[in-house]
């Protein structure tokens, strides 16, 4: 389904508070660029929260000294408790303080200056629609999309968010979606009153889809917003040194949180085809990885297979939350 936006003002919106939540975990370059985005934006209303997750580099200090009190603030929790512990903790500080909306926005994100602002603007127009998220581009490759909603088809174990696909007309449209990246996901309030926060079981990855698909089974939609615009440079926490190779760290969330998203949600007469299809793609990947590790050489290749591996059994087990041993 597609929506035809009215003409965009703020002039026109019901200027609402919206607490704009950016979890940091020793990151503190990429946070003040992705704040400073926030700050430039055309949207006069607007919390901004940086939630430390128990950082070990300077970003206690450099944060401190950049955030300017009392539209400003930081949060330090001490440790790592993951993106859906940081991010929960700025949501419920949202919630508490009566915000109407809340903000995810990855640290290594930026916003264009209408993002926001057009992503209310849409709020407004769609009141059934709990979740709103922009076209995200590749922040090195901005003709080319990074997540432009997500759909989901069970039976074939398939989440696509068009993924390095160019940018075009046909992205920049509004439609109902099955789910959002919560790299820049606009949250209403009552969503969250009525299915509550993040499922920290999640740790890192699906956990924004789990809350979108919640979310649905209460009444509410995920509208996707192609005419608002942010951008991603990808995984600067969670996949430092390893470009778009994907890291130990991504393998093992990745694997091992599908599997619990298509436990949870997929409908009765699909799972078992879904989770037999996942289950046989990670055994491929996993022989992917390793073939390509001994034609080019590629040290890492072992450790990331055994992540997959690692992942799936885990999920078999029900062992979810932080795993120790597998860090950024």
């Amino acid at each position: 389904m597609s929506y035809k936006p009215e003409p965009y003002g703020i002039t026109g919106l019901m200027i609402s508070q919206v607490y704009c939540i950016v979890v940091n975990w020793n990151g503190w370059r990429e946070t003040l660029r992705c704040v400073e985005s926030l700050r430039t934006g055309v949207y006069p209303r607007r919390q901004i929260v940086v939630v430390d997750n128990g950082s070990t580099d300077e970003s206690l200090s450099r944060l401190s000294a950049a955030l300017h009190p009392p539209w400003e603030r930081l949060i330090p929790v001490g440790a790592n408790l993951g993106f859906t512990g940081g991010a929960n903790v700025g949501l419920r500080l949202a919630l508490e303080e009566g915000a109407p909306y809340a903000l995810l926005l990855n640290n290594d994100a930026t916003v264009a200056p209408d993002c926001l602002a057009t992503l209310l603007d849409a709020a407004e127009q769609q009141p059934e629609a709990g979740f709103l998220g922009p076209r995200i581009l590749w922040d090195a490759e901005r003709g080319r999309i990074w997540s432009a909603g997500i759909s989901v088809t069970w039976r074939q174990a398939a989440f696509v968010d068009h993924r390095d696909e160019p940018d075009g007309e046909r992205h920049a449209t509004r439609r109902i979606v099955d789910g959002l990246s919560g790299c820049a996901l606009l949250v209403r309030r009552s969503v969250l009153e009525r299915v509550g926060l993040l499922d920290e079981r999640y740790y890192a990855y699906y956990e924004d889809l789990d809350l979108c698909l919640r979310g649905a089974r209460a009444g509410f939609t995920s509208l996707y917003v192609g005419d608002a615009v942010a951008y991603h440079a990808g995984s600067a926490t969670a996949n430092r040194g390893d470009g778009r190779s994907q890291s130990t760290f991504i393998n093992y969330y990745g694997a091992r949180n599908a599997l619990l998203c298509i436990a949870l949600h997929a409908p009765p007469s699909e799972r078992p085809m879904a989770l037999a299809r996942l289950s046989g793609g990670l055994v491929a990947a996993e022989a992917r990885i390793l073939a390509g590790g001994l034609l080019l050489r590629r040290p890492r290749s072992a450790r990331r297979a055994r992540a997959i591996a690692a992942g799936a059994l885990d999920a078999a087990r029900g062992r979810f939350g932080a795993r120790q041993d597998i860090a950024p």
